[in-house]
């Protein structure tokens, strides 16, 4: 499971639980967030993308399933084109697909890096950064969310440079526009990037789509029990070789 940025694996740890009753789960963190250390030279997507198939060769796994949400799906979308004979399945929760102004856009305002004051003015920045990108948060999941964001450093956008700097549609026309192995779309109707999940799925026809009217970006933590039972009905056929 790849998360999105600049958050981190914790995003799952309400879902695990559910899942791990049925399939052997890893919840990654992406170089440079959570508790892992950041690369020493600026990533590009497939970099990223590695990281997927180097944890599950490094558990001695050839073939499985995975999922990404946002960034992470980007980087998961990659990893199933870079070996598409290792994926089994892939879920994508919030896929974004830029168009070429928006990407231009998002790379030269989106994501400044902050400055670490002595007055701690940087920690009310992160705060109100969080607040209004997610109006609807609670203080307990915000708190999470600003751990992430202190974890992540100053430059917290390196991920998101990444997938701003690569060009999904065109790449995936360039490698016969065919998806790896069957796909799961997920959109939700309070999803901060809800208008691209039409998007996604105008891109990727053959791909299955599920839309949840009232999730939000982070459904995975608020409806861990409903959200994991959608990912089962997917994965359900190789349910049996994942015990």
């Amino acid at each position: 499971m790849l998360h999105q940025s600049p958050l981190s694996s914790r995003n799952y740890q309400a879902l695990l639980p559910h899942l791990s009753k049925r399939f052997r789960v890893m919840a990654l963190d992406t170089p440079g967030f959570g508790q892992s250390d950041r690369p020493t030279e600026v990533w590009n997507v497939e970099s990223y993308a590695k990281v997927a198939l180097l944890c599950a060769d490094a558990l001695g796994v050839d073939k499985f399933h995975l999922f990404g949400r946002a960034t992470g799906a980007v980087f998961a979308f990659v990893a199933s084109q870079m070996a598409p004979k290792r994926l089994k399945r892939l879920v994508l929760h919030g896929m974004p697909v830029y168009t070429a102004e928006e990407r231009r856009d998002r790379l030269a305002n989106f994501a400044p890096p902050y400055e670490i004051d002595d007055d701690g003015s940087h920690l009310d920045w992160i705060w109100s950064r969080i607040q209004s990108e997610y109006p609807w948060i609670d203080g307990s999941l915000a708190t999470y969310f600003f751990r992430d964001f202190l974890n992540a450093g100053p430059d917290f956008a390196t991920s998101y440079r990444s997938i701003w700097q690569y060009d999904l549609p065109a790449s995936f026309a360039a490698g016969g526009g065919k998806l790896a192995c069957p796909t799961l779309l997920i959109g939700g109707g309070g999803d901060r990037i809800n208008f691209m999940h039409e998007r996604a799925c105008s891109l990727m026809p053959e791909a299955q789509q599920a839309f949840l009217e009232t999730a939000t970006d982070f459904v995975a933590e608020q409806e861990p029990a409903t959200f994991a039972t959608l990912l089962a009905d997917f994965l359900g056929d190789d349910v049996e070789s994942e015990r």
